[in-house]
Formats: structure tokens, C-alpha cells, sequence
């Protein structure tokens, strides 16, 4: 019984961490894709669990194949990363890893 309220309260603990998950804030439905994995970002003072959803980030994750496609995803990445408050590099680097 013990152990059973001890792996519940860790269950309780671990979603309430990772509720919200980090995504474009101009989503409306529910994320396609997402990730769970251990990172720290600029505002975090330890590693933590993020949940990421993956289908926001994808794109930045793909060399431009032209100036053109280059510039409009430096404007997509500036955009995004103004609407969440913080830098997406630290969130593609978890990606990537």
C-alpha cells in the first residue's frame, strides 16, 4: 500500500512538472507531437523534465535550402521566440540530443 502511494505521488508530482507543455503560443489545438525529456533552459536553475512540442519547433530544425527560405524562417524564429520570452536554441539543442 506504501509503495502504491509513493509511485502515485510521483505520477501527481511529474505532471503537474511538465503540464504545460513549451509550444507556439498562436496554437489552438492540441499539439500533434510532442516530447518529454530532461533539459535546462536559461530560466531553469537545475535540469528538469520539458515536454516540447516537437511539430512547432521541426522547421528550425531543417537547413534552408535558399536565401529566401533562410530569411523567412529568421523572421518565423525572431516571431517565436518574441511570443515565448526567450531564446529557442537551448529548446533545439533537447531536441537534437
Amino acid at each position: 500500500m506504501r509503495l502504491v502511494l509513493v509511485v502515485l505521488a510521483g505520477l501527481i508530482f511529474s505532471a503537474s512538472a511538465v503540464a504545460d507543455c513549451i509550444q507556439s503560443p498562436e496554437r489552438t489545438q492540441a499539439c500533434p507531437h510532442q516530447i518529454y525529456r530532461l533539459g535546462q533552459l536559461e530560466n531553469m536553475a537545475k535540469p528538469a523534465m520539458l515536454c516540447i512540442c516537437v511539430a512547432d519547433f521541426k522547421e528550425f530544425l531543417i537547413v534552408p535550402a535558399d536565401e529566401e527560405e533562410a530569411h523567412k524562417q529568421k523572421l518565423k524564429r525572431l516571431k517565436l521566440e518574441y511570443a515565448l520570452g526567450q531564446k529557442i536554441e537551448p529548446i533545439l539543442q533537447v531536441l537534437k540530443h
